[in-house]
């Protein structure tokens, strides 16, 4: 049993089996049709993957909202998966800046731990039928953000313009990174946490007491 579903229910491990095998097909069929540079994108239907996966189309709609979602990246559940991680660290009493970054790393460190996954996400990252759906994930990640961390945040001197700041700023970071990952997937994405974050620090000059970037030392927590 994979760890991720220890603490489900036995009917969302259901759910989540049955969203692992619409996957799979949808990778399956997105390969024999072509794949990225062979047309595989439009040559697979909805219908296909359906038929493949043994469901009705009503029952992929309950699932997944696009296509999209299987052969590149449910970008929903991706927002909701790094809310419910940012969440536990801020559970923890982690700064709200802590939590954002911590949280965002781990969600996507959990994600790319399986190799389907891992394949989808590069995939993604790459693909110019993916370019739409990608901004809308940013668009989606920065106001769920925004929207978490604003009551985290004391009213001196706003907690919005604050939530935004530390909103686009984790983005920026887990942007860097994961283009860095995309050029060489076998590098550890921790580490290029570490050196997006160290990068964007010195480019804005916050530097902390000690000489080291304030940025960087919040990732001792990953």
């Amino acid at each position: 049993m994979a760890d991720d579903e220890r603490d489900m229910t036995p009917a969302e491990r259901r759910r989540e089996r049955q969203r692992r095998r619409i996957i799979e097909a949808a990778t399956e069929l997105f390969e024999q049709n072509g794949g990225e540079d062979g047309g595989g994108y439009s040559s697979t239907t909805v219908e296909q993957i359906a038929d493949r996966s043994d469901i009705s189309v009503r029952t992929f709609f309950r699932y997944f909202e696009t296509k999209d979602d299987v052969i590149y990246l449910d970008v929903r559940r991706a927002v909701e998966d790094q809310r419910r991680f940012i969440e536990q660290r801020l559970e923890e009493g982690l700064p709200p800046e802590t939590a954002a970054l911590v949280g965002t790393i781990q969600q996507v460190l959990a994600f790319s731990g399986d190799t389907l996954n891992r394949k989808r996400l590069k995939r993604g990252l790459t693909s110019p039928n993916f370019a739409d759906r990608s901004a809308s994930w940013r668009s989606m990640q920065r106001e769920m953000l925004e929207e978490l961390l604003a009551p985290h945040i004391s009213a001196e001197p706003g907690p919005g313009r604050r939530a935004k700041a530390i909103a686009w700023l984790t983005s920026a970071i887990f942007d860097c990174a994961v283009e860095q990952w995309r050029a060489d997937p076998r590098s550890d994405l921790r580490d290029r946490v570490r050196n997006a974050a160290d990068d964007l620090a010195q480019a804005l000059g916050v530097i902390n007491g000690s000489g080291q970037s304030g940025l960087t030392a919040l990732l001792k927590h990953i």
